[in-house]
């Protein structure tokens, strides 16, 4: 399965152009099985996010894009409602009783390479393969992945209609819900690709 974990929709992120709609029509047309709607700072409602898989026919996930002070935090499983988390500290607080998943976003953009103890502590792992970032960005970043518990994951961080579908994570699993992605990204059954 096929699952680009990290898009970005109108009307919580403005700095994406796409409509959520338009997000599933362009993701499907790629080959893709599912996205993952991974807004800054702001969560999805479930009843929201419900009603557009069933508008759609198509896997639609939830995750947050968390701006901390070591920086882009992608959170799987975070309670709705989760308030601002200004800090790695803070987002690992969150997650741990939440069972929430932490990955470090595009960990090689604009040259941080802060890997250390503490978000290794903190973060599963890394996005591995960035479909805005450049091939040796996500060199870099698959490297850094191999010093994390898990396997680094896949997304386009898509903000218009020509990033969907650059990157995605590739799971053995048939996941429907966040509870099966939780399960998949525990799992390690998955790798992080490159397309198109």
């Amino acid at each position: 399965m096929l699952i680009d974990l990290h898009c970005h929709a109108l009307p919580r992120s403005q700095c994406s152009s796409l409509r959520p709609e338009e997000l599933v029509d362009l993701a499907r047309e790629r080959g893709l099985d599912g996205i993952c709607l991974a807004e800054h700072d702001a969560a999805w409602p479930a009843d929201e996010l419900a009603d557009l898989r069933r508008r759609t026919g198509f896997v639609v996930l939830a995750a947050v894009e968390l701006t901390t002070d070591r920086g882009h935090i992608l959170a799987f499983g975070l309670p709705a409602g989760t308030g601002p988390l200004p800090t790695l500290a803070a987002a690992a607080a969150a997650a741990k009783p939440a069972g929430a998943l932490l990955y470090l976003a595009h960990p090689a953009r604009d040259g941080l390479f802060r890997i250390d103890h503490e978000l290794v502590t903190a973060c599963s792992s890394v996005e591995a393969i960035n479909g805005s970032d450049s091939r040796l960005q996500n060199v870099a970043a698959k490297g850094l992945a191999h010093g994390f518990p898990l396997p680094g994951i896949g997304g386009s961080d898509a903000h218009t209609a020509a990033e969907v579908g650059r990157a995605a994570t590739r799971f053995e699993a048939r996941i429907e819900d966040e509870e099966g992605l939780l399960a998949a990204l525990r799992s390690g059954a998955y790798e992080a690709v490159a397309l198109g």
